[in-house]
């Protein structure tokens, strides 16, 4: 089994700290419209060295793609990996204060810089994928669309035809986290070949682009500090060096899947930061409030519930840790990304309503930070493919490719 070594231990503790001196003071004002969150988070890439990581790629090396072959650990290298256990540790411990946050992160930097970095030219990754990593530029991950949910490729609408040097973008998308104030949006739509017939690509689209206009931010139940809305593309004309990946781009449908994976596979870091401080918070009350003359923690009904919770995080764990195996050394399946979102994202609801029913009155209180865990949980469950479709695949993965 995977674990953390003392190396990552010491990373997760340095960020915890972070979080929680430079990110939980001002959470409340960023959800409630008085702070830009982009202004921390550009605080936070210079404060952990960041930006100077992503100032030292080498851009020009392909990134390793996961052929979903298993790879033998290098035990001799105790920095493999470090760049994916970062990440996710940093994920992990912005959720447990700003899940919210959590996820405009990860979208600007892990699905639309990822993205351009993953399948874009040199040029691209350079002109568009590195500001991205460095948050110069806010990303947004285009895919969802009013009539096309949980059918997101059958349904799509948004469509790109070939005019000259230009494509002209038709269409618009739906639920766009970081809508409002992306300047880099990374587009799926159909491109239309004429008699070689129609193939989803993606393409950057930039905010200042003719015929690209948002709409106005959700109202939304949970998630407040990530601002969500609509993308419309009016004869939005962008040139043809923004298709991703060029003339070598795929034109199969494994791109787009492989995409929605990518989301997915970062369900488990966000679900098991909530979890942690949920069940943290919770153990710490039922330690101190005295209810009858004695500590709550005392009555067998909270015990059941505590260990209850302490059960479901050690499982998001196992999960959160194989996953960060497979992502370093290979061999996830559909299969597994699916039951990640699926379980982890239904645990972490599950967990902050616990965690609302131990502490009572006041878990409904802003003040204790469950109310804003359990108003963001709700997502995980819709978002990056509903726990329908999750089951759906499973099913169809168990079929199919299962092997007893």
């Amino acid at each position: 089994m995977f674990e953390l070594n003392d190396t990552h231990r010491m990373i997760e503790d340095m960020f915890r700290q972070y979080m929680m001196n430079e990110i939980e003071p001002i959470i409340d004002d960023v959800e409630d419209g008085k702070i830009p969150l982009f202004d921390p988070l550009r605080k936070m890439v210079e404060t952990l060295g960041i930006r100077s990581q992503m100032d030292a790629l080498d851009l020009s090396r392909p990134r390793r793609a996961d052929s979903g072959e298993e790879r033998t650990p290098n035990p001799d290298d105790p920095m493999e990996g470090m760049e994916v256990i970062a990440g996710n540790l940093l994920v992990k411990e912005m959720s447990r204060v700003s899940p919210g946050a959590a996820m405009s992160f990860g979208v600007s930097t892990g699905l639309a810089g990822g993205t351009i970095l993953a399948k874009g030219t040199v040029e691209q990754k350079e002109t568009f994928g590195r500001p991205l990593m460095k948050l110069d530029q806010i990303g947004a991950w285009c895919l969802t669309e009013p009539g096309a949910g949980s059918d997101a490729l059958g349904s799509m609408r948004t469509s790109a035809v070939e005019d000259g040097d230009h494509y002209v973008l038709n269409g618009s998308k739906t639920f766009i986290t970081n809508g409002p104030v992306a300047d880099v949006f990374v587009v799926y739509a159909k491109l239309d070949r004429g008699d070689a017939g129609k193939e989803i690509q993606n393409f950057i689209v930039l905010r200042e682009d003719p015929g690209l206009s948002t709409g106005t931010a959700f109202q939304k139940m949970g998630m407040k500090a990530s601002q969500t809305s609509e993308v419309f593309f009016d004869d939005c004309r962008i040139p043809t060096d923004r298709l991703i990946g060029g003339e070598q781009a795929s034109k199969s449908r494994d791109h787009v899947k492989e995409g929605l994976s990518n989301e997915r596979s970062g369900i488990p870091s966000i679900a098991l930061g909530m979890i942690e401080r949920c069940f943290e918070i919770s153990v710490q009350y039922a330690k101190e409030r005295v209810q009858f003359g004695r500590p709550l923690i005392d009555f067998q009904l909270i015990q059941n519930r505590l260990a209850r919770m302490y059960v479901a995080m050690g499982n998001v764990r196992n999960i959160f840790l194989r996953t960060l195996q497979h992502s370093i050394y290979g061999g996830q399946t559909r299969l597994d990304v699916c039951m990640g979102k699926l379980y982890c994202s239904e645990m972490a609801t599950w967990v902050a309503n616990e965690a609302i029913a131990i502490l009572g009155g006041y878990g409904y209180m802003r003040e204790y930070v469950v109310e804003r865990l359990a108003r963001d949980a709700k997502l995980l469950e819709i978002g990056a493919g509903t726990a329908e479709m999750q089951i759906i695949t499973m099913g169809q993965e168990l079929a199919t490719t299962w092997k007893a």
